[in-house]
């Protein structure tokens, strides 16, 4: 019954020339690895359609049901929707044959995979799980921004530091530069990760490396504005000058620089913005890109060219005689008495006196919790920096998949209301990506579209929120988020905005990505169309799953303060009430940082982690 079903919606959503039979296996599969109650939910919508008879139905009357669950005003209606949608455009466009092709993809001029990848790239070795119990002078409880740097300090300062990754290593994933194989191993829940009515679709790192493996290399330290409330929102007083050492020691790590030519997409960017007479910066970047082959470090750098903590701080606690054990999930840290003893990871016991945890903002809280971690702030105050994009179309091709990913920004409107506002950045795309994220009103319509995104730029409104969500302590990780009024109203400021930045840049026409797309010609735009269009996106608005939205950066679900009712952890990480226990991830971030978090996460992890050493060298007898 589910099969024929599946099959139906995916031929309904995918155009006839795809590989069906390997589109609807990894749509099963993507299914099956579905946490038990999210699948539940989509079966029940499947039993539906069945029930209904939809897969004996034809072609427009399917297409006819699925715009009046897109258009739902019931919001489960919608998020069932999203959800199969997503699943079967990822599912055609973003796998590949054996011989690393895909049928849709010549229509969209799309090369897939190059031939000149390294049989070897130089990341960090790793151990496999393990059994019995080992003696460690430190746990670093995941490897990506946070956890790469705190393993590298502790052990280059002789501490025995074994290091525990959830996920695998990223080696194979990387150079096989397949989009789909990247999500399935490279990124947590394969990639499916998205809060619980589905309204925010959700992008994290779930391999050795963490983020640091699949983002797209921006660099940026916090606003000094936005340091400032950090400061008076956590009681924190030193907090952004403590920060600025930290900075700079791990900008010297990472060799941070510009990216040495800016691609088609970047370009659209800062040719629009120099029309009108706006602010853009280029970016520092953890990667040094060429033209031809930079692109695919979303799936991991199959070229080595990327610092991101596996070819660098990992490689350098490695170096120190740490030991980075990968695909080992650690389900509790023992504490007796307020003081750490040690890690479980299932047949694996680890002895230790000091756990830093570092598995991010979305597993953190649950970790801490089920090690008895109690705190009114704990799994509270997540932020996501939601985000949505405008895709512009132009005369001649983009490429959104070639180049360096994010090498410049405008940050005109990051400050619209006491420092909250929204970036305009580029997103790099691939065909996956592009499929689930493009409005489906048809399936010739989307296939057309998809046919012309080669000519398309992404801009992307990244927005600081104010607002916040949750993450459940119960082990199901459910994220809860609602984009608050006043957060929405201003990336739908920023988005109209962006049109404007677009049509300077030469667009021809720009489109939102709402599910019922907003569309604006040039020849309007001239004829002063953009003051309506700007209209017409705030009429539309961004209900769940009316307008599509992402995130790549989350933060705050164990945020610090100075005081342990203010939060759960110091100014230097420590959890408070527990001794040798530090957490050094975006989770300690008391408020957004307004800017993609990756340099900051790594600033906070080199500060907190020499607290760690210094407390240590205080608290050695004097020989």
């Amino acid at each position: 019954m589910q099969h024929t079903v599946i099959e139906a919606v995916f031929a309904s959503f995918v155009p006839p020339e795809a590989d069906a039979a390997r589109g609807i296996a990894t749509m099963v599969a993507a299914l099956d690895a579905l946490p038990p109650h999210r699948r539940a939910r989509l079966n029940a919508l499947l039993a539906l359609l069945w029930a209904l008879g939809f897969s004996r139905w034809p072609l427009r009357a399917r297409e006819t049901l699925l715009r009046a669950l897109a258009d739902a005003p019931v919001a489960p209606l919608r998020s069932g929707f999203q959800a199969l949608k997503r699943l079967a455009l990822f599912s055609a466009y973003g796998t590949s044959d054996e011989s690393g092709r895909n049928s849709l993809w010549p229509a969209i001029g799309y090369p897939g995979p190059r031939a000149d990848r390294p049989l070897v790239i130089a990341t960090a070795p790793t151990l496999g799980a393990g059994r019995g119990t080992v003696k460690a002078d430190a746990v670093v409880i995941g490897s990506g921004a946070g956890g790469g740097v705190a393993a590298a300090l502790l052990a280059r300062a002789g501490l025995a530091t074994v290091i525990l990754e959830a996920g695998p290593a990223p080696e194979a994933a990387a150079q096989a530069q397949s989009e789909a194989r990247a999500f399935a191993e490279l990124y947590l829940d394969a990639g499916l990760t998205a809060s619980d009515d589905l309204g925010v679709a959700i992008l994290a790192g779930g391999c050795v490396g963490g983020g640091t493996t699949v983002n797209w290399s921006t660099a940026l330290r916090l606003r000094s504005e936005v340091a400032a409330q950090w400061e008076r929102a956590s009681g924190i007083t030193d907090l952004g000058a403590a920060l600025q050492p930290a900075y700079d020691a791990v900008e010297q790590r990472l060799a941070l620089a510009p990216a040495a030519r800016h691609n088609r997409n970047n370009q659209v960017l800062l040719d629009g913005c120099a029309a009108l007479g706006w602010e853009a910066r280029e970016q520092l970047r953890n990667a040094d890109c060429s033209e031809d082959r930079c692109g695919y470090c979303g799936f991991g750098c199959a070229y080595g060219t990327k610092r991101s903590t596996a070819t660098t701080y990992l490689r350098d606690a490695i170096a120190a005689g740490a030991s980075l054990r990968a695909n080992v999930r650690a389900q509790r840290v023992r504490i007796e008495d307020g003081i750490v003893r040690g890690v479980d990871a299932g047949a694996l016991r680890i002895d230790a006196p000091l756990v830093v945890v570092a598995a991010g903002s979305l597993r953190t809280p649950g970790l801490l919790a089920h090690s008895g971690i109690v705190s009114p702030h704990l799994g509270r105050h997540l932020k996501l920096h939601p985000t949505t994009a405008l895709v512009a179309e132009f005369a001649a091709p983009v490429e959104s998949w070639h180049g360096a990913m994010q090498s410049a920004l405008c940050d005109r409107f990051s400050d619209l209301d006491d420092g909250y506002g929204a970036t305009i950045e580029v997103a790099p795309a691939h065909p996956g990506l592009i499929g689930l994220a493009l409005p489906w009103r048809s399936r010739d319509t989307h296939a057309a579209e998809m046919r012309r995104a080669r000519a398309c730029a992404s801009l992307i409104v990244l927005t600081r929120d104010r607002g916040e969500g949750s993450v459940s302590l119960d082990g199901r990780d459910d994220v809860r988020y609602a984009l608050a009024a006043d957060d929405g109203t201003r990336m739908l400021t920023v988005l109209a905005r962006a049109a404007e930045l677009a049509f300077a840049a030469g667009a021809l026409r720009v489109s939102t990505l709402h599910s019922r797309p907003l569309e604006l010609a040039r020849a309007d735009a001239d004829r002063g169309g953009l003051a309506a269009f700007a209209r017409a996106v705030h009429a539309r608005g961004f209900a769940p799953n009316r307008l599509g939205v992402f995130s790549a950066h989350q933060m705050g679900t164990a945020r610090m303060h100075r005081d342990p009712a203010g939060g759960v952890v110091d100014g230097e990480g420590r959890v408070h009430g527990v001794a040798g226990l530090v957490v050094c991830d975006a989770s300690v971030f008391p408020l957004a940082s307004g800017v993609n978090p990756m340099f900051t996460i790594m600033a906070l992890a080199h500060r907190a982690t020499g607290a760690i050493l210094r407390d240590r060298e205080a608290l050695a007898p004097e020989s």
